[in-house]
């Protein structure tokens, strides 16, 4: 006999921002019950798994996937005060991560030219040192990186444009136990794309250099991943030339135009590598929120797309004909999950109320095969 997967259930009440009390409330089973259901203490009979089911409005194939949720996505934490919103956060990510690697598993297979650093190939202490290596490795020209977004996908990484249910965070790195590939999860509700290039960037530092050996000071990891990403995105033998000790902001904004990376981090780093000095520093910074520049920059950068991930799904709906039932059937969960979380490649359905891309160039390869899934 089959059981349900207690972690899916708390999963399910995370993505619906509910607590143990409020789930129960509404299923009409014992919080006492649902707590001990949901620590494995006993299995949900199938009454209890069809009043979950109904009151979270999931399929209850969805609590049949046998993986274990990553427990920990990697992204920045710190401005996030609300332990209900990171849940939240994370387990938007953690089902995003779910849907895609069933969806990608079912009848389609990604070669990539490159590849992300083995365990030991660079430093996981030496920011600088580290992006410098994977410039190398990953045959990059000098100067601005073209597209941060592409490289992830041409390395094997997959990249999903998801909705955090919150702006209050940019970007994750989530990577599976028994799962090779790297994922990397872009906020639908980004709208800056200097901040997504450098969110990819600080993802990157994570995954190459805190994947393995995590240091478990949050706030050091966070800084190095920021140092990384601005090695990877302003190299020195090329930025540092660039920038006067004078440095003006109309001269940031030129560098903007130049490196599609935000004037507030070209300051930073500038300040960072002793190019200007604290009172030049400073400086900036005053005439940065005297324009109110620090929401809302000029020079815009339009955002990077993925490509990996819709021609995916291009694939599943003109190569194997399958609609987006047929595609939410594959990753156990409703049309209306898949909308919610992939606002930009599912369509919202209306609910009636009573009285109411195939990649290019250096990218990845996409090979079509047989797809097979239990109904």
């Amino acid at each position: 006999m089959e059981v349900a997967n207690f972690r899916m259930i708390r999963l399910g009440r995370e993505l619906r921002q509910l607590s143990q009390t409020g789930l129960a409330k509404l299923a009409s089973v014992p919080q006492a019950t649902l707590s001990r259901i949901e620590s494995g203490l006993r299995p949900a009979s199938d009454a209890e798994l069809g009043k979950l089911a109904t009151a979270l409005e999931l399929p209850l194939e969805f609590f049949f996937e046998p993986d274990a949720p990553a427990a920990a996505p990697i992204f920045r934490k710190r401005a996030i005060r609300s332990r209900t919103t990171l849940d939240m956060i994370q387990a938007r990510l953690n089902l995003a991560v779910l849907i895609g690697r069933r969806v990608m598993d079912a009848g389609v297979e990604i070669n990539a030219p490159l590849a992300f650093p083995a365990v030991g190939d660079v430093p996981p202490d030496d920011p600088g040192l580290a992006a410098s290596m994977l410039r190398r490795a990953w045959r990059m020209p000098a100067g601005r990186v073209d597209d941060v977004t592409a490289l992830v996908e041409a390395a094997g990484g997959i990249v999903l444009r998801v909705d955090f249910g919150t702006d209050a965070a940019s970007a994750a790195l989530v990577s599976p136990l028994g799962d090779s590939r790297l994922w990397f999860l872009i906020n639908a509700q980004e709208t800056s794309g200097d901040r997504v290039r450098l969110s990819m960037s600080h993802e990157i530092g994570h995954a190459i250099m805190h994947r393995w050996v995590p240091n478990h000071d949050e706030r050091q990891e966070e800084d190095q991943a920021f140092a990384f990403a601005t090695a990877l995105t302003l190299p020195r033998d090329d930025f540092d030339r660039r920038v006067p000790p004078n440095l003006t902001l109309g001269q940031a904004r030129d560098l903007k135009r130049v490196y599609w990376i935000s004037i507030q981090a070209i300051v930073l780093t500038a300040h960072a590598r002793g190019l200007i000095t604290r009172a030049r520093y400073e400086s900036l910074y005053r005439q940065i929120s005297a324009r109110g520049w620090r929401h809302d920059e000029p020079e815009p950068v339009p955002i990077e797309q993925p490509t990996v991930w819709p021609s995916v799904l291009s694939v599943h709906r003109e190569h194997h004909r399958y609609t987006d039932d047929d595609i939410a059937l594959i990753a156990r969960v409703t049309p209306d999950v898949l909308a919610d979380l992939f606002p930009e490649n599912f369509a919202r359905r209306l609910r009636l109320i009573a009285g109411g891309a195939t990649s290019s160039g250096n990218g990845p390869r996409l090979t079509v095969r047989d797809a097979a899934w239990d109904r």
